[in-house]
């Protein structure tokens, strides 16, 4: 088994006393852990390090769309274990893509687009100066984990857009007002082109 390290509060002097919604996966023990978080299994068909989830029920991915349009209203959050850190780090990925694909009108438009973002390996990591969690991850201990976090934030990157598309945009094509407009929203306070790729 794997312990569970305690996590200071990511916070940014918000007054707001209701809870974010924190990640259902709490048992973390079988996975490997790196830089303070776990590599969580996923219902993904995308390449990487990430077992392959064994049912159909919520993986880290699932947690961070369905609870974005309330956590990233938070600027206080207290992390209760490494797949919180995930859902935070998602969050705010999220954010990125809203802003990104803010001026595709169209899902077709989005799609054509998608991987100009998905697929660019150069945003930062955790060990990096401009990591927008830095403090909450721990660095790569060496050469060989920080190329296993990449691939795996790769991972959930690609992955992430692919479930996203339908949610925020209309049966229609045409944009979801619902979640666009939170596309400037700062979850901790954190800029979301901090996520973005250099």
């Amino acid at each position: 088994m794997v312990n569970t390290p305690s996590f200071p509060s990511l916070h940014a002097n918000s007054p707001n006393n209701n809870k974010a919604y924190h990640s259902e996966i709490t048992e973390v023990g079988n996975y490997r852990t790196l830089c303070s978080t776990a590599i969580l299994p996923l219902k993904t068909a995308v390449k990487g390090p990430a077992p392959p989830a064994l049912d159909n029920g919520k993986d880290i991915v699932d947690e961070a769309i369905e609870f974005f349009r309330a956590n990233v209203l938070f600027r206080t959050f207290t992390p209760q274990g490494p797949a919180d850190l995930l859902l935070a780090y998602l969050t705010i990925y999220i954010t990125e893509l809203l802003r990104f694909h803010s001026k595709d009108k169209t899902q077709s438009e989005a799609k054509k687009n998608i991987t100009r973002i998905s697929l660019d390996q150069r945003f930062p990591i955790p060990g990096d100066k401009d990591f927008c969690l830095g403090g909450f991850f721990n660095s790569p201990a060496n050469s060989g984990e920080a190329d296993a976090i990449r691939s795996y934030f790769l991972q959930l990157r690609q992955e992430l857009p692919n479930r996203l598309l339908n949610r925020i945009y209309n049966p229609d094509g045409t944009q979801n007002k619902w979640w666009f407009q939170f596309q400037k929203r700062k979850f901790l306070n954190i800029d979301a082109t901090s996520v973005a790729a250099r």
